[in-house]
Order: structure tokens, then sequence, then C-alpha cells
């Protein structure tokens, strides 16, 4: 299944909804998030329900498909990540914990950046992972289990790559669509990933190049902290974008096969 919130033109409301071909299918939550949150058999009960159909010129998809419970960041986590933070290839998943972005942001929206040029912000494409079912040291074996589906991401953070990420001011973004793993490769590996800031392309890789893939960050995210339904897991994003600032005046194109893009449109913050 292909799941989001859609805010229904016209009016001052959310709604999770499938996407079906030609039509969305109304779920009677309000968001993504709260249908997940809906018990064990929530994909069941989405795949079957035949509620109320708009088309898909009636709504908007500018909002995210759900407010992350935590975030749980990855990275580096690909080969070429790791290089150009001349750090060696990581022993182990390295893994931060956040309670929640600072901004959530969806797949079309605008950021005013402090500075005409800030080439202290970390960010890039990665693939999002959202946690259907809880856990604590789960066996890497099932940890496929656990997941809800998956979505692309792009995760600004003040102050350059490091290990203090989940303290420091950040901006996620989310991609409209939630894709269920029965529409994605298992564990959503062969997806290509890229990123284009300004037209030019400045990020080209597959998931199946991360270091450590779903599976193994699923098991060792639920040694760090007992995963609940809702929580986000970002894979990590591949390396080409340390020495490129975001700049006032440009669109950071982000977008993962199969799951969706992002479009964000960098403006100067107003005295800049």
């Amino acid at each position: 299944m292909r799941l989001t919130t859609i805010r229904i033109t016209g009016e001052d409301r959310t709604t999770a909804a499938r996407v079906d071909k030609k039509h969305y299918t109304l779920l009677p939550h309000a968001d993504v998030g709260a249908l997940i949150a809906s018990g064990p058999e929530w994909d069941r009960t989405a795949a079957a329900h035949k509620g109320e159909r708009i088309p898909l010129h009636a709504a908007e998809t500018t909002d995210p498909p759900l407010i992350p419970r935590r975030v749980i960041r990855a990275g580096p986590n690909y080969p070429t990540r790791a290089k150009e933070l001349n750090q060696p290839r990581p022993a182990e998943p390295p893994l931060a914990l956040m309670a929640r972005p600072h901004t959530l942001m969806g797949p079309r929206a605008a950021l005013p950046l402090p500075t005409p040029s800030d080439p202290g912000t970390d960010w890039g494409v990665e693939l999002g992972v959202v946690i259907s079912r809880p856990g604590r040291d789960i066996p890497t074996i099932t940890a496929l289990r656990h997941v809800a589906g998956y979505v692309v991401v792009n995760h600004l953070c003040a102050g350059g790559p490091g290990p203090d990420s989940s303290v420091r001011p950040s901006v996620l973004l989310m991609g409209a669509t939630l894709v269920t793993p029965d529409l994605v490769p298992m564990g959503g590996r062969g997806l290509t990933l890229t990123s284009t800031l300004g037209g030019r392309l400045v990020q080209r890789a597959n998931t199946s190049d991360l270091c450590f893939d779903v599976a193994t960050l699923i098991g060792h995210a639920s040694k760090l902290t007992a995963l609940r339904p809702g929580d986000l897991l970002t894979t990590g994003t591949p390396g080409g974008t340390l020495h490129r600032p975001l700049e006032g005046g440009l669109t950071l194109h982000t977008a993962i096969t199969g799951l969706g893009d992002i479009d964000l449109s960098l403006t100067a913050a107003q005295g800049a």
C-alpha cells in the first residue's frame, strides 16, 4: 500500500488516506501515525477499508504522513559518507536518539536560511523506516517484521555532521507517502537515492551500499531503546553534501525510487 496524510481542499483538517490508482480512499484516522498506532492489524484494516473516496486533485499532500514519536539517526552509514568525513568505515551501527526534530516539514516546503550561505548544515537524502510493532532486543532475523513502511527523508542539522546531532537544531523533511513493505524490495534494498541542489546532481547512491542494512539497524536500535509504533529510523545519507553549502534562492530536491521525493525551496532570511 501507499499511505499518505491529506488535507482536503477547503477544510481545516487532515486525514490518513490510501493512495489508489485515481483516487484517495479516506481512512478513519487523522494521519498515518494514528493509523499505525491503532492496533496490530492496522495494515490489514487499511488495505480492506472501503470508505469515502475523493479524486487525487481534490486534496493536498503538503503535510508529512506522520509525526514521528522519536527519531533514531544512523550515520555515517555509507562508505562514501565515511570517506568524505575522513572517518573509517564504522565497526558497528552509529546511532543517535532524538526526542523529536525541532521542525517537521512535508514534501513541498520553503525554509529561510539564517545566512545567505551556511556551510555548517548537515543534510542529505536518506531512507526512512517507520516502526509498526514494539520491541526490545529484537533479533536481526525477525527485525523486518517491525517495519510499517519506508519513506524518503532529508534531515538538516545545524553545525555540521557529528555525534552530537541529537541536540542540535534540526529540520526533518518527509516525503508525502509511506510505502508498506509489500511494495518495496526486502529491507528496502536496491533503491536509488538522489539529491540535486540548484538543478545540479550532488548525490546518487543505492541503498544496497549501506554499511549496515535496515534489519541490522533495527536490531541495534532496539538495544539502545525499546522501539514503539511511530518511531522513525533514518538510515544515513551517502557522500556528496559535505562541501555543498545551502544558499537562498536554490531548490533542494531529494528522491528515492519508488518512494517519492521532497522539494525544499531555500530562501534568504530577512536581514540576511
